[in-house]
């Protein structure tokens, strides 16, 4: 009997592990360079070097298609190309005729790219029905629909998203997807009564992983960090601390999300001057993602009313 071929999974440690070194040795690394930096508000990790880590996700993203020739691959899968389309094309019809499709690809297709593209639609719907669950100027999102919508949805997603998040390391896409599934799971449970548990370690943890890629959807590692230390209670809860994360956030990528989040910031804090400038910025700027562009709307709104409020407090403080 002929030996077996290695497969793909089983080739794939030892190939991230070659490319990562091929990387790091191409830079021509020094003992001397800092190995290790400690991340504000969570864990600690490696500091990544840059051409390592994108070679590492090229190769995670290979390594998650099907190869052509395969049989269930999902390339020649005609409902799973469809799709995709839909979910290029956005909307909440074209998206939950998406999740539709990809639940029956799912069916005969059990590979990472099929979850990951599952997990994904799943995360896009809850998006565009509850707005991602953003900032709010009063209370949060979390309402008992949100919930409902968030625990079906999201417990779904979850487990699909943590598999693609374990196979595909280095994978920013697969880490972002995962992010928001968990972080819309755990919401299914209240976002203040998770705040002050466990899973508030898991969430600063993958929210401090996020900040790593900084170019990834507008610096939403800034986003995800910030607003939980903005809406968290005490002694979780810290805006100071939020101040900070977001405001490093729309500076790295002044988005209409960021600047509005720093707005929400400011105006719950009483520096209403500073949030009628950040509130202003946010009614003119753009979204930085289409992932943003799924409740930019919301966003949008939300900015104005935020700028009439603060520009009706400033005139009080005058006036006082």
């Amino acid at each position: 009997r002929p030996p077996m071929a290695p497969t793909t999974a089983s080739l794939r440690p030892l190939l991230l592990f070659i490319v990562s070194a091929n990387a790091l040795h191409g830079q021509g690394v020094s003992s001397s360079r800092s190995a290790v930096t400690m991340l504000r508000g969570g864990a600690s990790a490696s500091a990544i070097d840059d051409k390592a880590a994108e070679a590492r996700e090229r190769l995670s993203s290979w390594l998650a298609k099907p190869r052509a020739g395969g049989p269930g691959g999902a390339s020649q899968d005609a409902e799973f190309e469809k799709a995709l389309g839909l979910m290029k094309a956005r909307g909440l019809s074209n998206v939950e005729k998406a999740v539709g499709l990809l639940r029956q690809v799912h069916q005969r297709d059990d590979s990472v790219q099929v979850k990951l593209e599952l997990a994904d639609a799943l995360n896009t719907v809850m998006r565009i029905k509850t707005n991602a669950n953003c900032l709010v100027l009063d209370g949060t999102l979390d309402t008992p629909a949100n919930k409902r919508l968030w625990k079906a949805l999201g417990n779904e997603a979850l487990p699909m998203a943590t598999a693609a998040y374990k196979a595909l390391p280095g994978n920013t896409r697969a880490l972002a997807v995962y992010a928001d599934s968990f972080m819309f799971s755990c919401s299914a449970k209240g976002i203040v009564k998770q705040a002050l548990s466990g899973t508030a370690k898991e969430y600063k943890r993958m929210a401090n992983e996020l900040r790593k890629y900084p170019k990834w959807d507008g610096a939403v590692g800034n986003a995800f960090l910030g607003g939980f230390y903005n809406v968290a209670p005490w002694p979780v809860g810290n805006k100071k601390l939020a101040a900070q994360y977001l405001q490093d956030g729309a500076a790295i990528a002044p988005t209409r999300r960021n600047l509005y989040y720093v707005g929400v910031n400011a105006y719950q804090t009483g520096d209403f001057a500073r949030a009628v400038d950040y509130f202003g910025r946010a009614t003119k700027a753009a979204c930085g993602s289409v992932t943003e562009e799924d409740f930019g709307a919301f966003l949008l709104q939300e900015s104005r009313k935020g700028l009439k409020l603060a520009q009706a407090a400033v005139a009080a403080e005058a006036n006082q």
